[in-house]
């Protein structure tokens, strides 16, 4: 069936996106209020808990390693100690794929401008666990509660907002972060011991095979960016939204993927420049807000190329309809034949 009508534009869209988040400018206070509370309040690490266990690792590889490994291992016991010093707990509050979006929780950083800076080092494993926990429930509702508001304001009428929507939202968020970890598992298990194998033959192979995954998992994760959308905009169930997001990419919206690799690439870059200050700068106020801004704009951009494909999509299913049932009145003959 060839396609009518007018597809959704990708320039169009990013340019309502950012109109939607200029005329709405509450949609950036949770980014805004998650990276404050990143950048300024009491930092959790684990660096008192995992370090001991690492250290004891490391010395029993330094006796069995061969010599030519020994640099190696000591390196990695370099870098582990380096990310356990940056890393704070509460940068789990940031969730994929529903989540807050938040600069700090990629900076992760341990400085901040003020004098009261306290750097809580997590007593046990119980403890950690039981934190994780807190920050990833809170991420989900948090970012549940980001992704359905900017969707009620990306609708041409805004729809107001209903509680049980918002609930579903949730629920439905955490259970499609548990299938696609779970089809993560899956899939990796089975392209690491590949991987594995491939080595033995030399470096030149496996990398040849891990350039070649990577294409073959964005062939496969393009027509399910959707997903989230269909959950916030059409209420339908984590499997449902998948599935209508690969017919969708697939059959209408084939051009899905460069729209998302130009979001991708716009928010990257203008990450370099809000990173550009020090943690210990106020400066960093301006990245905070300048994150929260394009981001959300993104955000609200994918909505609104959603809906334009959601609408472009009915309208040609509504046109074959409209064919067939002329050819039927017709007594089985296209019309004008």
């Amino acid at each position: 069936m060839p396609l009518v009508g007018t597809p959704p534009r990708m320039f169009r869209s990013f340019l309502d996106g950012f109109n939607t988040v200029a005329n709405r400018v509450y949609l950036i206070l949770l980014p805004v209020v998650i990276d404050l509370a990143l950048w300024l309040g009491p930092k959790l690490r684990l660096k008192t808990l995992l370090m001991p266990t690492i250290d004891d690792l490391v010395s029993r590889m330094l006796k069995v390693a061969p010599a030519d490994l020994l640099e190696s291992v000591k390196a990695t016991q370099t870098l582990w100690a380096q990310t356990l010093e940056q890393y704070n707990l509460a940068t789990n509050v940031r969730t994929l794929p529903v989540g807050v979006p938040s600069l700090m929780a990629r900076l992760s950083p341990i400085e901040s401008p003020l004098a009261w800076n306290p750097v809580i080092e997590v007593p046990s494993l119980n403890w950690a666990i039981a934190g994780l926990g807190i920050f990833l429930t809170l991420g989900f509702l948090l970012g549940s509660l980001y992704f359905y508001m900017i969707s009620l304001e990306t609708e041409k009428e805004r729809g107001k907002f209903v509680f049980k929507d918002y609930l579903m939202g949730y629920v439905n968020s955490l259970v499609l972060f548990c299938l696609l970890l779970g089809v993560a598992i899956v899939i990796a298990i089975p392209l690491l011991i590949l991987l594995s194998v491939l080595s033995l033959f030399g470096a030149g192979v496996s990398q040849f095979f891990i350039l070649l995954a990577a294409f073959g998992l964005l062939w496969l994760v393009i027509p399910l960016v959707f997903s989230v959308h269909g959950i916030f905009v059409l209420k339908k169930k984590p499997v449902q939204s998948a599935t209508f997001s690969i017919k969708l990419v697939r059959v209408f919206l084939p051009g899905t993927g460069l729209f998302f690799m130009t979001a991708a690439l716009l928010s990257e870059l203008m990450n370099k420049l809000w990173m550009l200050p020090k943690a210990n700068s106020w400066l960093l106020l301006l990245g905070v807000g300048g994150h929260a801004f394009v981001v959300t704009g993104l955000v609200a951009a994918s909505f609104i190329y959603y809906r334009g494909g959601l609408r472009w999509m009915q309208d040609n299913i509504n046109r074959l309809a409209a064919q067939q049932s002329q050819v039927q009145s017709n007594g089985g003959a296209p019309s004008g034949q």
